[in-house]
C-alpha cells in the first residue's frame, strides 16, 4: 500500500514541471471555462458533463496555458479549448479533454481534467484566439514568462469603399485566480482602429450644394509601420507588447489611408455635426469602426477633399489642443472629426474621440465568457 502510495505521489509531477493529477477525484474541483464551481465538489464525470451555464459561442475556441502558485508550476501547456454542445442532453460547455486526433472532437495534443490545487492559488491564466492550426502550435509561446505570435499582423487601407481584406489574426487574454471559480477570459485587440467623419456644422452653407468628393487621408511622419512579421510581449503586461519584425512605409502609396474618386461624392446636407458626419470610407455604423492599425507613436495626418469640384489640398490634422501627432494604443478606436465650417476662407476644426474597442469581433466571440 505504502508502495502504491509512493509510486502515485512520484507520478503526479513530470521533469517538464507540469501538473499531472493523480489525487482523489472526490477532493477535488475540477477546472472549467466559463461555468461557475458550485458549493460541492464535482466528481470526474461530472465535469465532464458541464452544463456550461453563462457561456457564449466562440466558434473557433481558443489556446490556454494555467500556472499555478509563486514559482508558476505548469497546470495547462497551450491547451485548445473548444466549445462544445451536446445534442442528447441539450448541453453547452467550453472542453478541453480528450485525445489527440483531427476529428471534430479531437484536440492537437492529449489534454487531460485539470483541478484546482487550494494549496497553490494563485493561478494565472493566459490565453489567445482563435486557437491555431494544429500544425502551428508548437510555433506559438504561451509560457509563464512570454507570449509570441508567430504570424503576420497587417495595416488597413480603404480605396472608394473597397477595403484590403485584412483580419485581426488574434486576440489575447489574461486572468488570475485565488479561488476556485469558472474561469472567465476577458478578450482584448492588440490592434488599433482609425476612422475619419466629415460634416459641416454651418447649416447655411450645408443647405447648399455642397458635394464631398476626391477624399484622401495619408500619413506624413516617418517610420510609419504597415505590418509585422510577430507579437511578443511579456506575461506581466500581455496587451502591450511589441510587433515585430516590422514593415514601414517606403512608398506615397503605402502611406494612403483612405481615397474616394469623384464618382463617389457625397453630399453632405445631412451631415450637420458628428452624429450624423460622413464616414469616408465606411457606412460610420456600431458594425462598422475604422480601418485596423498597427499600434504606434508618432502619427502624423493630413487630408485632402474637393468641395463642389474646388480642391483643398494637404491640410494638417490638428485638434484643437494642438495636439498634431498622434498615438495609436492596443484595444482603441480613434475617430478624427473634420468639421468644415466654412469655405470662404476654408475654416476647419478638427477634433479626435478616443473609445474603447470594447467588443472582440468575429464568429460570435464574446469579450469576457462568463457573460
Amino acid at each position: 500500500m505504502v508502495g502504491a502510495l509512493l509510486c502515485a505521489s512520484l507520478l503526479a509531477c513530470s521533469s517538464d514541471t507540469t501538473v499531472h493529477e493523480v489525487e482523489d477525484p472526490l477532493e477535488q474541483i475540477p477546472m472549467q471555462f466559463g461555468q461557475a464551481a458550485v458549493d460541492v465538489p464535482l466528481t470526474r464525470a461530472a465535469a465532464t458533463r458541464a452544463e456550461g451555464q453563462g457561456s457564449k459561442t466562440l466558434a473557433q475556441g481558443f489556446l490556454v496555458s494555467c500556472f499555478k502558485g509563486s514559482s508558476k508550476l505548469t497546470v495547462m501547456d497551450r491547451y485548445e479549448v473548444k466549445y462544445r454542445t451536446d445534442q442528447w442532453e441539450n448541453q453547452s460547455s467550453w472542453g478541453y479533454v480528450g485525445k489527440k486526433g483531427d476529428t471534430p472532437d479531437g484536440f492537437w495534443q492529449d489534454q487531460v481534467q485539470r483541478y484546482w490545487d487550494q494549496s497553490a492559488f494563485p493561478y494565472q491564466f493566459y490565453a489567445i484566439s482563435p486557437c491555431p492550426a494544429h500544425g502551428n502550435i508548437k510555433n506559438f509561446e504561451l509560457s509563464k514568462d512570454q507570449l509570441v505570435i508567430s504570424e503576420p499582423f497587417y495595416y488597413q487601407t480603404c480605396n472608394n469603399e473597397t477595403r484590403d481584406d485584412v483580419k485581426e489574426p488574434y486576440y489575447v487574454a489574461a486572468a488570475s485566480y485565488s479561488t476556485a471559480d469558472r474561469v472567465a477570459l476577458p478578450f482584448r485587440h492588440i490592434m488599433s482602429k482609425v476612422r475619419f467623419g466629415i460634416y459641416s456644422s454651418n447649416t447655411q452653407l450645408a443647405s447648399s450644394n455642397f458635394n464631398l468628393s476626391n477624399v484622401k487621408v495619408k500619413v506624413v511622419s516617418d517610420n510609419f509601420v504597415i505590418a509585422a512579421k510577430g507579437y511578443t510581449a511579456s506575461t506581466a503586461d500581455i496587451f502591450n507588447g511589441e510587433f515585430t519584425e516590422q514593415t514601414k512605409a517606403s512608398t506615397d502609396a503605402d502611406k494612403l489611408l483612405l481615397q474616394t474618386d469623384k464618382a463617389h461624392t457625397k453630399d453632405l446636407i445631412t451631415a450637420t455635426d458628428k452624429d450624423h458626419a460622413y464616414f469616408a470610407g465606411s457606412d460610420g455604423s456600431d458594425n462598422d469602426k475604422g480601418l485596423l492599425q498597427i499600434p504606434q507613436k508618432g502619427v502624423k495626418l493630413m487630408i485632402s477633399f474637393d468641395i463642389n469640384s474646388t480642391p483643398y489640398s494637404d491640410i494638417p490634422i490638428v485638434v484643437k489642443n494642438g495636439d498634431s501627432s498622434f498615438d495609436w494604443a492596443p484595444n482603441n478606436i480613434y475617430t478624427y472629426y473634420i468639421n468644415i465650417s466654412d469655405l470662404s476662407p476654408l475654416t476647419i476644426e478638427f477634433s479626435a474621440q478616443l473609445s474603447p474597442w470594447t467588443d472582440v469581433e468575429g464568429a460570435n466571440i464574446d469579450t469576457n465568457l462568463e457573460k
